[in-house]
């Protein structure tokens, strides 16, 4: 049995602003464990390099209440209950990052070229990473200026970093779902005729023009490739994936946006002094969200050559190899090049120089006989 003991918030040690539930904590811990654990193995199956990211984020959420149970037991140690607050605040990043990676991923494997608003999803995928990094560490550095050892006023400043990240994270997830409408628009005339436009088939390689079907002198010659219905690749089965990003990205909008409100009412709210709100407000978002990857996970419907970008690494590394091989044998051959000419010069030095030798011995024989 777990003995701990709530202090009055008046009291300047206490870090807590009321006495937490620690069942609660424990609950939750074991809820997000057992999502974990769930997405390992699938990240196992699947053996996707990028589950990875949602694999961090369900160990972030179940590590953050993990801490926030621990905290309970020792509320006087401001170390304990900064730690868990953090990786509360930030968890639900990683699994906005694996939400971009997942869109840039479908863009790649169903789309050809694989653009949507002009944008690659190869760039796609790296351009929001990297957002959602910028976002994180802004507020990482808010959240840890909340830290309740910290002055009032620096409290505040950090609430108000914190917000700011939260926001830059709400205008990059604006800025995502365009491109996510783009994306829903070209799957959506698939399903409404076949062959789909701009869907790319999974041939297992680059399409050549004997792969694609034939196209009409009003199409300008552009290419329309027919879609393959074959693991799943269907227009119905893109649009199920789809609907999955959105309601999970929408889950994390709604806990950004309550996270706001939260902040923006300053340290001591009616929000911030009641344990439910961050349970049902954030907790619960988070974890429905994970769940809803554990049973519609992409890994099901983007499979084959395409779902991912190792190919295009690969040729990529390829050319680069090949151009860097290019580059040395014309440095080689520029070098032989110069030595050969150099070898030449040299030669004609010679042969000038015995030229001149020869000359001057006939000039003496002549001043000698007088001829």
């Amino acid at each position: 049995m777990v003995h701990f003991k709530c202090y009055p918030t008046s009291n300047p040690d206490y870090v807590w602003p009321y006495c937490p539930s620690f069942g609660a904590a424990i609950a939750f811990c074991m809820f997000f464990g057992i999502v974990t654990f769930a997405h390992i193995t699938q990240g196992i199956i699947y053996r996707r390099a990028f589950t990875i990211v949602v694999i961090m984020g369900a160990t972030w959420e179940t590590a953050g209440y993990a801490f926030r149970a621990v905290s309970i037991t020792k509320q006087l140690n401001s170390t304990i209950f900064t730690v868990q607050l953090l990786l509360i605040l930030l968890a639900p990043l990683w699994i906005n990052a694996f939400v971009y990676m997942v869109l840039g991923r479908m863009i790649h494997f169903y789309l050809q070229p694989d653009k949507a608003i002009g944008i690659r999803a190869r760039n796609i995928t790296k351009m929001f990473v990297w957002f959602d990094v910028f976002s994180f560490l802004v507020q990482l550095i808010g959240g840890l200026m909340t830290n309740s050892s910290n002055p009032l006023k620096t409290q505040r400043l950090g609430i108000h970093i914190y917000m700011g990240g939260v926001g830059l994270q709400l205008a990059f997830c604006l800025i995502f779902v365009l491109l996510a409408a783009s994306f829903h628009r070209s799957v959506k005339r698939a399903n409404r005729s076949t062959p789909a436009p701009l869907l790319l088939p999974r041939y297992g390689h680059s399409p050549s023009d004997d792969d694609l079907p034939t196209t009409g002198a009003a199409d300008m010659g552009k290419a329309t490739p027919s879609f393959d219905f074959s693991n799943g690749s269907s227009p119905t089965a893109a649009l199920r994936l789809l609907y999955t990003v959105y309601a999970v990205l929408s889950l994390i909008v709604f806990r950004n946006i309550y996270r706001l409100i939260e902040f923006s009412l300053g340290v001591l709210s009616s929000i911030t002094t009641h344990e439910w709100y961050a349970y049902v407000f954030d907790a619960v978002p988070m974890l429905i969200a994970l769940v809803i990857f554990n049973f519609l996970h992409p890994c099901r419907t983007i499979r084959g050559p395409r779902s991912d970008f190792s190919e295009e690494n690969k040729a990529i590394k390829e050319a680069k190899r090949a151009k860097k091989l290019a580059k040395k044998e014309g440095k080689k051959a520029a070098k032989k090049e110069r030595l050969v000419t150099k070898n030449e010069e040299k030669e004609r030095r010679k042969q000038r120089a015995a030229g001149r030798i020869g000359r001057g011995t006939h000039q003496e024989l002549r001043d000698e006989y007088g001829v």
